[in-house]
């Protein structure tokens, strides 16, 4: 059921109940009237009966009134919020950075429309039902047709929800004088997904975002292409089949911690707005390095991002989705680049050499990348490169021309052997990234932890899981001096 089918359904509600008060109303005062044409000033048991059970059906029917008026309010304010949604994702801002590869533009800003749709890229399908995978860039999690039959599948239990609160804010304010715990009503939490998708840098560079209904997704894919080839005449034709097999999406649980003030949770009149966006970024931000890092096992390598999404002193990170470096050592480890003993150097007469490196590492396999990753350290370091005269360094064309965008999620700063301040870069064809994700959205308050702080932690659990279609569509560059 979605917002329109829920609004009309409380005005049908709303508009019964004002006909019960009206007629309980009327049939009470023509009572009164009977009693007093008859004479009798003092009602009978019987009649005091009567009468208190109209006046019960008045009030009864008053209540309901308020609580169809309150989830009426609620609904339209969320049908706002979409309508500014869809405002928001026709926007378009071009900087007119050139894409490499298909004709586009990238479009950074908050919309969920961040560049233009690839029609070469790939349209991914389910396996058992045919039905489309992924979101499209200009489409709302919400109108996804998986998606949708969701928030209709749980609309009878989120109804009350949001006629009792409201807003996400309102809901996780009621539960902070607790410790408890509370699923989001759906058509909240396709509007957080909305917003990490506008944050995440993966998102940003092409990502492809999966609906995910059930705990395990399927997804057809081509692993080897058919091969055509010339024969001499009368001879044999050499039989090319293409092979297929499935990209398998498992749900895996991702936590996101927000923590804010006692005072800020009884005051704030937005509390909706500010606990939406504030789940947004730190789903954004674990998103990000669980699709770049997830499940790394080998040896214990940047050990100062403080997650165990990235090794540290060898502990197993079996709980984690497969991102792309971890997925890269184990199925195409020569995408890996770099991870010389005391990393790499810039010099000064190549000193694009790695990026280039990275960006032709995909094109070798016949692969198109259409993004590259870097944290802002080493976005800088290139940046302020200057030449023996201390003029700019010139960029190369393929660096200059492949959009570039920014997460620190991607560590800088870390050690490697005796070299210090290393970072990475990942490139990649970013449509070949699956990122599963489930509507079901739980958050938990946790007050006894912060309690002598004065706040109130919000534990956000997410579910879902990151797949790479094609391993290599993708190459990292590990170890890079970041100074």
């Amino acid at each position: 059921m979605n917002i329109a089918a829920m609004i009309a359904k409380y005005e049908a509600r709303k508009l019964a109940a004002e006909r019960q008060a009206s007629d309980a109303k009327s049939l009470g005062a023509k009572y009164l009237k009977a009693l007093e044409a008859n004479g009798l000033d003092r009602m009978t048991a019987d009649q005091t009966k009567q009468f208190e059970e109209l006046t019960a059906k008045n009030r009864a029917a008053v209540a309901e009134i308020r609580e169809c008026d309150g989830a009426i309010k609620a609904l339209r304010e969320t049908e706002a919020e979409d309508a500014e949604y869809m405002r928001r994702a026709s926007e378009s801002h071009p900087n007119g950075v050139k894409r490499n590869g298909p004709s586009g533009t990238v479009r950074p800003g908050a919309s969920i429309v961040t560049r233009d749709r690839d029609e070469s890229a790939p349209t991914w399908r389910r396996t058992d039902d045919g039905r489309p995978a992924v979101v499209e860039r200009n489409q709302r999690f919400a109108d996804h047709e998986v998606a949708r039959e969701i928030i209709e599948n749980n609309a009878g239990r989120d109804e009350h929800t949001v006629a009792m609160f409201g807003d996400i804010g309102q809901q996780l304010r009621a539960l902070t004088t607790t410790t408890g715990s509370a699923i989001v009503p759906t058509v909240w939490a396709s509007q957080i997904i909305d917003r990490a998708r506008n944050y995440a840098a993966v998102y940003q560079a092409g990502a492809q975002p999966v609906v995910m209904d059930r705990k395990i997704v399927q997804i057809g894919r081509l692993t080897v292409d058919p091969v055509a080839g010339f024969r001499t005449e009368g001879s044999t034709i050499t039989a090319s089949d293409p092979t297929f097999d499935n990209v398998t999406l498992t749900s895996k649980s991702l936590n996101a911690l927000v923590v804010g003030s006692m005072e800020w949770f009884a005051d704030a009149n937005n509390a909706g707005e500010v606990v939406t966006e504030a789940l947004a970024k730190a789903l954004a931000l674990q998103i990000d390095l669980v699709a770049l890092f997830g499940g790394v096992t080998t040896g214990a390598e940047q050990t100062t991002v403080g997650n165990n999404l990235l090794a540290s002193g060898g502990l197993p990170n079996p709980p984690n989705p497969t991102g792309i470096l971890a997925n890269l050592l184990a199925n195409a480890s020569t995408s890996v680049l770099g991870s010389a003993t005391n990393g790499t150097v810039q010099t000064a007469a190549t000193f694009y050499k790695e990026v280039l490196d990275t960006i032709y590492t995909p094109r070798d396999f016949n692969e198109a990348p259409n993004a590259l990753l870097w944290p802002s350290h080493l976005a800088r370091i290139y940046a302020e490169a200057v030449n023996t005269l201390n003029d700019p360094m010139r960029v190369p064309a393929d660096v200059d021309n492949i959009p570039k965008f920014v997460t620190n999620q991607i560590p800088s700063g870390f050690t490697q052997g005796t070299g210090t301040l290393m970072s990475d870069i990942v490139v990649g064809d970013f449509t070949q990234l699956l990122i599963g994700q489930r509507l079901d959205l739980t958050v938990q308050t946790l007050t006894e932890r912060y309690a002598e702080l004065g706040q109130v932690a919000l534990l956000a659990t997410w579910r879902g899981d990151v797949q790479l279609a094609r391993p290599r569509a993708f190459s990292v560059y590990r170890y890079i001096k970041g100074t």
